[in-house]
């Protein structure tokens, strides 16, 4: 049997979702309302992301959030040229950012050339919506 003729793998035009679970739900509702949510451990105050069940300092599993200013430095990047992903365009520069926090956040970097991308760049987070999804991506500051 083809793979294309299982019930499973037949190709059907879904509305694209984000990939939430129980650990980043919290993080898409953010977006939604144009915040940079990070979780944050009630017993011991460590921020951490990405998003998990427990602590990783004192593993409670107690946390509540809080919202990010939105701006930090570039700590690494790297431009992806193939494969094509869909909603995305070629070159496509993602980033790590360190956030004022103290997280470190990945995420697209639009408004500057790639030969102009540099480690230590300051960055800000914006809001947008794309495919019908809130999102957000980086600028320079």
């Amino acid at each position: 049997m083809n793979e294309k003729d299982r019930p499973d793998m037949q190709e059907s035009p879904q509305k694209p979702t984000h990939c939430a679970t129980s650990d980043f739900a919290f993080f898409y509702a953010g977006l939604e309302a144009d915040q940079l949510l990070i979780q944050k451990c009630s017993a011991c105050g460590a921020l951490r992301n990405p998003p998990g069940p427990m602590c990783p300092v004192c593993s409670s599993l107690e946390w509540t959030t809080v919202a990010a200013k939105g701006s930090g430095a570039v700590y690494s990047y790297t431009v992806h040229y193939h494969p094509p992903l869909a909603g995305f365009e070629t070159p496509h520069p993602v980033v790590l950012v360190a956030l004022d926090e103290g997280v470190r956040f990945i995420g697209s970097l639009r408004g500057v050339p790639i030969n102009a991308i540099r480690i230590g760049m300051p960055v800000r987070v914006e809001f947008a919506v794309r495919d019908g999804l809130s999102t957000f991506n980086f600028r320079p500051a």
